[in-house]
């Protein structure tokens, strides 16, 4: 009986990195192990994952390999425009590089894992495919388990994440998609909204809610992000901007809200508060400065937009004490 053949080294590389890719059960993790999985099997000379937001030419670097060199303005391009799964672009030196479009950490906008090698073989790219695969088949089933059921907005679990995300981003410093502004979080409640239900009942108030939420989709711009915090509460992630715009377009929502009309023929306000994400050591401290400021709005008229920074100056809500805890909830 002949011995069996042994696995190629390069067959057993890739088991070990699906197993790895299939383990993981966050989207940050999942990613990393993304970049894991190439540099193992394919020895690329260079790889970087970087990330255009809606609106915004400029792009971020969320990942860079030590040698990786600069990239070409072609090669940059051809990312920023990648309308499919995979595409192989050479650059103005010869290399070719392999573009994969993989989920963003954002909730809107295109992230793309650039290897560069000298060629690639079809095999290669064929692996490459099937990788890509399992993992947006695994980001997709992420996705699902962080949106709210009614709604279809993110949910608590995944707004963690992202000020996670967010701060672990501020403390590395400015990304290159910068143009001066800052990241801001809203909390928003909607006023009196125990009595639509007490009156309507829970399905009127689920109406209520659903309306509510598309509201918000269509005030904000695509890439700031949407969340259910729980019962009436909301909250949004607004990304690169001056505190001007975020007045400007929280403002805007309040308004639109105030003059929709929604199921019943009844009239809603909202009561927001905000803040600046910048030295918090924790997400649940930014949570909390907004929260402070949407109460001051609920304890003197409801139906406007506070903020934070504005109200601590002046002495009219204080400073929330440093838990020293990650809790968030």
């Amino acid at each position: 009986m002949p011995a069996p053949r042994a696995i190629p080294s390069s067959s057993e590389a890739l088991l070990t990195s699906l197993i790895a890719l299939t383990e993981q059960r966050d989207r940050l993790s999942l990613e990393t192990s993304l970049y894991q999985a190439c540099e193992e099997i394919f020895q690329p000379t260079a790889l970087a994952s970087l990330e255009w937001l809606p609106g915004n030419d400029g792009h971020a670097v969320v990942h860079m390999s030590q040698r990786t060199g600069q990239l070409g303005e072609a090669v940059l391009a051809a990312a920023r425009a990648l309308a499919t799964d995979i595409r192989l672009e050479a650059d103005e030196a010869g290399d070719v590089y392999m573009l994969m479009r993989i989920e963003a950490m954002a909730e809107n906008g295109q992230r793309v894992l650039v290897l560069g090698k000298a060629a690639w073989s079809d095999v290669e790219v064929r692996i490459a495919q099937g990788m890509l695969r399992v993992y947006q088949n695994f980001v997709r089933l992420l996705n699902d388990s962080e949106k709210d059921t009614l709604t279809g907005l993110l949910n608590r679990k995944r707004l963690e994440k992202t000020l996670e995300y967010v701060l672990a981003s501020r403390n590395r410093g400015r990304r290159d998609d910068d143009r001066g502004g800052n990241d801001y979080l809203a909390v928003l409640d909607i006023d009196h909204f125990k009595s639509v239900n007490d009156t309507f009942g829970h399905l009127i108030g689920d109406e209520v809610l659903l309306a509510f939420a598309n509201l918000m989709r269509r005030s904000l711009r695509e890439g700031d992000g949407c969340y259910r915090y729980g019962g009436e509460e909301f909250i949004i992630l607004l990304h690169d901007l001056r505190r001007e715009q975020v007045i400007t377009i929280l403002e805007r929502l309040r308004g639109h809200v105030a003059n929709h009309v929604f199921p019943q023929a009844m009239h809603i306000t909202v009561s927001i508060g905000f803040t600046q994400i910048g030295g918090q050591r924790f997400p649940a401290e930014i949570v909390e400065e907004a929260d402070r400021a949407l109460y001051y709005a609920k304890n003197h008229g409801r139906d406007q937009v506070r903020e934070f920074e504005t109200l601590s100056l002046a002495g009219e809500i204080e400073m929330p004490k440093a838990s020293g805890s990650v809790e968030m909830f």
